[in-house]
């Protein structure tokens, strides 16, 4: 097959359902985040500020993942046909992150916002008490996540559903039905759909950096409420968008194989997402240094407080660790065309940079807020984020096992200006 072609037949193809093994590691994982949760009870501090981080880094990837599949689309990028569906399925754990969010805030405001929460005689946080107020930043935020995670999964809906009219196992009868109420006809679904996908896109974009930038200032920077920085949401929602490249090439290694996508996802197409792994590695240092050399060099006393406190002391090892993971060793290691190509080697030092970026969400939080002697991150914090990543994984999953992966011959005829094909392919589950 040539570059980066497009084949005339393209089959139907779903995950299997899980095994009994599959789901008992998922529920493991889940069980395990409880039991952290249970345990973590006698340490309010540690127990609500795993819970931020985590809820902010896993919410980061699935939105991310999201975006990802919102600029291939914008973007018109023709190399990444066959795997533009992996990153959508980032959605899948939006309601989950929905549901959480109240949780934290209303039963951990006391230890998460206690600098401004009830602070009297001082004057800096008496002047932010419009922006710095619980009942406005509770309403703010999850008026935000109403509004980004509907446009996303508005964007996953009208993204598959051409795709899901009359085809498909028995058990999804019901919601491929549910999903194509209304059906118009083949060649009206797709036009309509990627004519509304055009604008939803556009919307999407701009308001992912002007809501998760809001999250991002209401739960993060605003734990550190004397400090501020113009670069810290953009460094935040750009971080997310990273990570959910570096999943989405880990998603799309280990389920190539099992689908036998290998004649639909080339090393042409690993090459593409591989240079993007390394170019977002290269552009997120480019943030972080942005942010550090004007703090560094204005001499700034409240803005040098923040970034001390993480260079120096406890967190120290951990700021060098995030480094190291998300960019030096991936610019190293990806810096030539020959290991892009190469699945294992992408997903490794993807891998690598998933890591590095829950090192990184951990140091916007937990920093802000810890005042003990030793270094916060042990059981409490890693099984909680072995409990978010169970619940992450069965929903990705769920995703993967019910809706089509590979875009059908008609949707791509259009995006290619060609006559939409008068014959499909029988459904085909692996």
């Amino acid at each position: 097959m040539p570059p980066n072609s497009i084949p005339e037949t393209i089959p139907f193809r779903t995950l299997d359902r899980l095994t009994g093994a599959h789901k008992a590691i998922l529920a493991v994982l889940v069980l395990i985040g409880v039991a952290a949760v249970v345990l973590a009870a006698g340490h309010p501090e540690r127990l609500w500020q795993a819970l931020l981080f985590n809820w902010l880094y896993f919410s980061s990837v699935a939105m991310g993942m999201v975006m990802l599949a919102v600029a291939l689309h914008l973007t018109n990028a023709r190399w990444a046909w066959s795997i533009r569906r992996f990153p959508l399925g980032g959605v899948a754990f939006l309601p989950i992150s929905f549901v959480i969010l109240p949780f934290i805030l209303l039963g951990g405001k006391e230890h998460l916002f206690h600098h401004w929460l009830h602070v009297e005689g001082d004057g800096v946080i008496e002047a932010k008490q419009a922006w710095l107020n619980f009942p406005g930043l509770f309403a703010r935020d999850m008026f935000a996540l109403i509004v980004l995670f509907s446009l996303a999964l508005l964007f996953a809906y009208f993204s598959l559903r051409p795709d899901m009219h009359d085809v498909g196992e028995e058990r999804h009868r019901g919601l491929y039905a549910r999903m194509t109420s209304g059906w118009r006809g083949q060649r009206e679904e797709v036009a309509r759909s990627r004519h509304l996908l055009n604008r939803l896109g556009v919307v999407l974009g701009i308001l992912y950096a002007i809501l998760w930038g809001i999250i991002a200032i209401d739960l993060a920077m605003s734990l550190a409420p004397h400090w501020f920085s113009t670069m810290f949401p953009v460094a935040f929602f750009m971080g997310g968008f990273h990570a959910g490249i570096a999943f989405t090439a880990i998603a799309i290694t280990v389920m190539r194989r099992h689908l036998g996508l290998e004649a639909f996802i080339t090393r042409n197409q690993y090459h593409d997402l591989g240079k993007m792994v390394f170019a977002f590695a290269v552009f997120w240092m480019y943030l972080q240094w942005s942010q550090y050399i004007v703090i560094w060099y204005g001499l700034l006393p409240v803005e040098q407080e923040w970034v001390a406190r993480r260079f120096t002391g406890l967190f120290a090892p951990l700021v060098q660790a995030a480094v190291f993971l998300v960019f030096v060793l991936p610019f190293f290691g990806l810096l030539t065309r020959p290991p892009k190509k190469v699945p294992t080697i992408l997903a490794f030092f993807a891998g690598l940079i998933l890591v590095g970026h829950w090192i990184e969400r951990y140091l916007l939080v937990v920093p802000s807020l810890w005042e003990g002697n030793t270094l916060p991150l042990g059981l409490t914090e890693i099984g909680i984020a072995l409990g978010f990543l169970g619940l992450f994984l069965a929903a990705y999953l769920a995703y993967l096992s019910r809706v089509p992966l590979l875009p059908s011959a008609a949707s791509l005829a259009v995006a290619e200006t060609q006559p939409v094909p008068a014959t499909t392919t029988a459904p085909q589950t692996l």
